[in-house]
């Protein structure tokens, strides 16, 4: 489950070259970027309960932060568009020994930041993935 985070930085990396796209578990190095996007696991949810088999959904949080400025609301309506049309309906396959279905966004909120002169975005998207127990 947890592996799933380089598959969706790199997903987002390839598409917002203007930001520092880090995972909360990979990323290494300066959270104070200009322009930030942290990807981390977020939320939980038991999709279903069968006799020999469980379906996880986790949640994947995306969240977008710029510093106050002119350019920050332009920033992230951009950032917003590009996640979501990255990110949605998109199966990231295998990752951690089992298949993935594909991510949906199932809420989007306002961050709290304390007044550190940031602004952002989060959105949560979901997944699928079956773990099998014993028969």
């Amino acid at each position: 489950m947890f592996l799933l985070e380089p598959n969706i930085v790199e997903r987002l990396r390839e598409v917002l070259p203007a930001w520092e796209v880090m995972g909360f578990s990979t990323g290494k190095g300066n959270r104070d970027a200009g322009a930030l996007v942290s990807v981390m696991f977020a939320a939980g949810a038991l999709a279903d309960v069968k006799e020999g088999a469980v379906g996880l959904s986790p949640g994947w949080s995306v969240l977008l932060s710029v510093k106050r400025g002119p350019a920050a609301a332009a920033l992230l309506d951009t950032a917003i568009g590009t996640v979501i049309e990255r990110l949605h309906n998109w199966a990231p396959g295998a990752a951690g020994g089992r298949n993935w279905g594909a991510l949906k966004l199932a809420r989007f909120s306002a961050p709290d930041f304390p007044d550190s002169g940031l602004i952002g975005i989060e959105l949560l998207f979901s997944t699928t993935g079956r773990y099998f127990g014993q028969e």
